[in-house]
Order: C-alpha cells, then structure tokens, then sequence
C-alpha cells in the first residue's frame, strides 16, 4: 500500500556521531531499508549528534516504512565511520514518523490501514459521473438522451452515478474537466460521443492525456479527408489513473445501450481494462458491420460525425 507523504518528507537520526563518513553511503543505505531507489534520499543536514535525511519520492510503501527503526539504525552503524548511541532515534512528522512504532504496533498499524484503503476503493469504485458531449447539447440544438439512460442503468447496478455536465469540443478543457473529476475520487467516469473523425472530436486524446497507456481499440476506420474526416477513425477509451477508470463511448444513442450491456457484465466481473475496451470495440464493430453489410457503406459516411 503507498501511503503519500503529504511534503513530509524529512526525517533525521539524533544519537549519532559521525567521524569521516560517506554522506552518500549513508544515503544509499537509508534508501535501501525504505525501499527506496538509488538516489531517492539524500542528507540534507550534518550537526552535532543529528543526522537529517529528504525523501525525494511523493510516496513510500507503508510496509517498508512502519517499525523500521531499529532496522534502519543497525544499518547505519555499519557504515563506516558511523557510530550510533545507545539512546539514538529516528523522528520525524507525518507519515514517516511510523518508522519509530515497535514492529508488533506497526502490525497492528498495518493491518487496519490497509482495511480503511480496502473500504474507501470499494467507495470509490461505486462512485460514478457521467459526461455528455458537444457545442450541439451546450446550444440546446440536441436532445442527451445518452446521461439520462446511464444514470438510470448505473443506479439500477447499485452505482452511485451524477451528471458531470457537457465537455467542450475542446482537448484542453475536455482534459481539464476529466481530470478534475479524477481528483474529486471518483471511481468511474463516462463520457459519450467526441470519439468520432471529426476535428472537433477531443475525448480520445483527453484521456490519453490523462493516461498514455489507455487502451483505444478502433471500431471504424477512415481515410482522413481533411474535410469531414481528420482522422483516420472511431475509437472507443479505457483508461485509469490511480482508482479512477475513464471510459469514453460514441454519441449514438443505440451504441450507447449496445455499450452499457457489456459494461455491465464486465464491470461487475472484474475484468480488466483490456479486456473491456476489446469486449466494447468488438461489440460496436459487430454491429457496424452488419448495418453495412445490409445497408451499405454509404451509411458509415452519412453518420460518422455523430460519434
């Protein structure tokens, strides 16, 4: 379990005396009982008796943190030119002050944070809000029948699901907007429609801001025409960024309903964030094609731009 520092990041040994000792050494081998990389700690201060130490990562383990005194202590005294008082201790603020509980209190420590962190993802995954698209909703000229359908079918599952808004047919507030709802702690966010070929098609590369490694599997694919069609198809999004997973849908109403039957098996069996963008893509793509196989490609064309 990561615990964040919260910029208390300093800690510092008092009961040592130091006579020509590597500062660098010493570093290492603080960095080393953390669980740290090389370089993650440094010695920010050398007085009298008092050693101090900066943890250049935002996060440690809790494990590799809590009761670890005596431990990082013994390692200490065998650097040499190092040696530690009877009566030395490590203190510090925040998170790191654990370091100094006795290991079987630690335990105990242990054992109950990782319980809260348990009962808060399970919180957070049930929380979900919901996104519609476009400059067509914000000036009332559509109907969003894709939110309202969501949030029924969400509360329906047991979600805890809101209305987001709109997103702006814009990559930096689109990001913007989605990140924001990331940092609020939820658990799910959905959008629907701005995944078309359409230069005014931002959602995709929104959530690849968020998350580059998002799965983005097409379900049609274009020739970019630099006219209608800037690029070169319809994707759908699965991304996450720390518990939060983004999913982005097309606008289509009928996609929309076709998406929510596989989410909804997938969500509540777990699968993962692979899976579940191939298991959409699939689905949509399916019906794709059998739309044009009965009606022909000129129907793609004729409503590409409404993802």
């Amino acid at each position: 379990m990561d615990w964040n520092l919260l910029e208390k990041t300093t800690f510092w040994i008092d009961g040592i005396a130091l006579s020509n000792a590597d500062l660098g050494r010493l570093a290492d081998v603080a960095s080393g009982v953390l669980g740290l990389g090389a370089k993650e700690v440094i010695v920010v201060d050398v007085r009298p008796g008092v050693i101090a130490f900066d943890i250049l990562a935002g996060s440690v383990r809790a494990e590799n943190v809590i009761g670890k005194e005596k431990e990082l202590l013994g390692c200490i005294a065998g650097v040499p030119g190092v040696r530690i008082g009877s009566r030395a201790r490590v203190h510090s603020e925040g998170v790191l002050g654990l370091i100094s509980l006795d290991p079987a209190e630690g335990e105990r420590v242990l054992a109950d944070s990782a319980a809260i962190a348990s009962e808060i993802d399970k919180i957070v995954s049930r929380r979900v809000l919901v996104f519609a698209s476009g400059s067509e909703l914000i000036e009332g000229n559509i109907r969003d029948t894709n939110s309202p359908y969501l949030l029924e079918e969400l509360a329906a599952a047991g979600y805890k699901a809101e209305f987001g808004g709109i997103l702006e047919d814009s990559l930096p507030a689109a990001a913007s907007v989605l990140d924001g709802a990331i940092g609020r702690g939820y658990g799910l966010v959905f959008t629907t429609g701005g995944v078309g070929a359409e230069d005014k098609d931002f959602n995709i590369e929104a959530i690849l801001r968020l998350d580059p490694q998002a799965h983005t599997p097409w379900i049609l694919k274009f020739t970019p025409d630099m006219g209608r069609h800037h690029k070169e198809g319809v994707r759908i999004a699965v991304g996450r960024v720390g518990v939060s997973r983004l999913i982005a849908l097309p606008g289509p109403h009928e996609e929309v309903r076709l998406a929510w039957s596989v989410l909804k098996e997938g969500l509540g069996s777990g699968v993962g964030d692979a899976k579940l963008a191939n298991d959409l893509a699939d689905a949509l793509r399916q019906r794709w094609i059998t739309k044009m196989t009965t009606k022909g490609s000129g129907h793609r064309h004729e409503h590409a731009g409404d993802f």
